[in-house]
């Protein structure tokens, strides 16, 4: 449910009040069915619910292997003279 301020003009609201109080319902209760009426007329043709598919691109690293690494564990990956920053 979406709660909103909606803003309909002095003349609207005089009708919603006595529509309402003719059905014997909520101003409320009107209102909304006169927005989601008009809202599901209105709009269903713009946005088509259900329709909506979200298209995810193909994963690059699908059926590969992973990397293998055969070096020792106990060598140094970088060597020792390079590994001295300050010379």
């Amino acid at each position: 449910m979406i709660i909103s301020n909606v803003k309909i003009s002095p003349d609207s609201q005089e009708i919603l009040l006595k529509a309402a109080a003719k059905k014997r319902i909520s101003v409320e209760e009107l209102a909304s069915e006169i927005l989601n009426e008009a809202i599901q007329n209105k709009l269903s043709g713009i946005v088509a619910i259900g329709a909506v598919e979200k298209k995810y691109s193909a994963n690059p690293l699908a059926n590969k292997q992973p990397y293998a690494y055969y070096a020792d564990p106990e060598e140094l990956a970088i060597p020792i003279e390079d590994w001295n920053i300050e010379n």
